[in-house]
């Protein structure tokens, strides 16, 4: 039999396997694309403890696959290895967790280089390094707190604290944070995750707890020793009173005009009284039509760098207005654009 004869014979068995796996109401089996690794983040860092562990944020390709078993991240060490918890975020993105290691059996994981491995189930399994430290080394897995917004306030002010390495353990969850005049210690003044599910290695979100006092922010991680599973913030979140300066910046009022055209033409400009001109450049104005005694949006559109719009909508009778929202500008904010409405025109065919 020739090559291209044995070619055409595998090529119609595997349509004729199809059709088979067809009448009998059966899916063809799924081949689901092979993992890569593209980096690791961070390449070293200690094993879980009861306290916590360190979170590797591993990214490439093809990591949502549904089929992917819970084991399918391990940590390898020549024959041994040991399975890992994972958080998929994306197909491109995964959150894993260094495993413990070992309790006295020979075929667990020890403090030294490893391989993070991926396997979807579909050949080949994607590998990098990875380096397990001793316990009480950070390697490159302890936290750091490089910023944190706002930079003071009373309890329950929302805190968004920005740096690396910021989760801790297995779910993973964002570390610990304490506020002075608990930063410096390890069991009191842990402050209440606002949203847990939006948190990543790069950001956390909590509330300043009762009895915060002027002083750095505490995160732990894997641990509760400074320089290793915990940092202090460098700069110093400050309680009222007095030396909480009003966040919030200078508001600037704004007004908004409308004018109609038949056929039907909204036009109008939005514009700031002390001349604050980004407040009136690039701002979202709506048209609203008066139906059943509420507003109703017909039309959207944004102002141009003067503050002019223009604005084709639906020619039909009635009363409209535009308005244009408060705006917020700078982080932290340093301009409060005011809301604007525009006096009601009516319009007839």
């Amino acid at each position: 039999m020739t090559l291209f004869k044995r070619h055409i014979g595998r090529r119609v068995a595997g349509v004729g396997v199809g059709v088979a796996l067809l009448m009998l109401g059966l899916e063809a089996p799924a081949f689901a694309a092979a993992p890569t690794i593209a980096s690791v983040s961070p390449t070293s860092g200690p094993a879980a403890t009861a306290t916590g562990g360190c979170v590797v944020v591993v990214t490439g390709t093809n990591f949502n696959n549904p089929n992917v078993p819970a084991s399918g991240v391990t940590f390898v060490q020549g024959a041994n290895s040991a399975p890992a918890t994972r958080t998929i975020i994306s197909g491109t993105e995964m959150w894993v967790t260094v495993p413990t290691l070992a309790a006295g059996a020979p075929a667990d994981l020890v403090a030294g280089p490893a391989a993070i491995q991926v396997d979807n189930g579909s050949p080949p399994v994607a590998t990098a390094a990875f380096t397990i430290t001793a316990a009480g080394t950070p390697g490159g897995c302890a936290p750091t707190i490089t910023s944190f917004l706002p930079p003071c306030g009373p309890a329950g002010t929302v805190v968004t604290i920005t740096g690396t390495n910021l989760l801790k353990g297995d779910s993973p969850t964002g570390g610990d944070v304490r506020f002075s005049p608990y930063g410096d210690t390890e069991a009191l003044g842990f402050a209440t995750h606002t949203n847990t599910g939006a948190e990543s290695p790069t950001s956390l979100q909590v509330l300043v707890p009762s009895g915060a006092a002027d002083g750095p922010i505490r995160v732990s991680t894997y641990n509760n020793t400074i320089a290793e599973g915990a940092t202090l913030s460098t700069t110093i979140f400050a309680v009222p009173p007095p030396d909480c300066p009003v966040v919030g910046g200078e508001t600037h009022a704004r007004s908004v005009s409308l004018s109609l055209r038949k056929h039907l033409v909204a036009r109008g400009k939005v514009s700031v009284g002390d001349g604050f001109t980004d407040c009136a450049a690039a701002v979202p104005v709506k048209i609203q039509r008066r139906v059943s005694g509420h507003w109703k949006t017909v039309g959207s559109t944004t102002t141009s760098d003067t503050g002019a719009y223009k604005k084709r909508i639906r020619d039909r009778a009635g009363k409209y207005r535009a308005k244009a929202p408060k705006v917020s500008l700078g982080t932290p904010v340093t301009d409060i654009c005011s809301g604007a409405t525009s006096p009601v025109r009516r319009h007839t065919h």
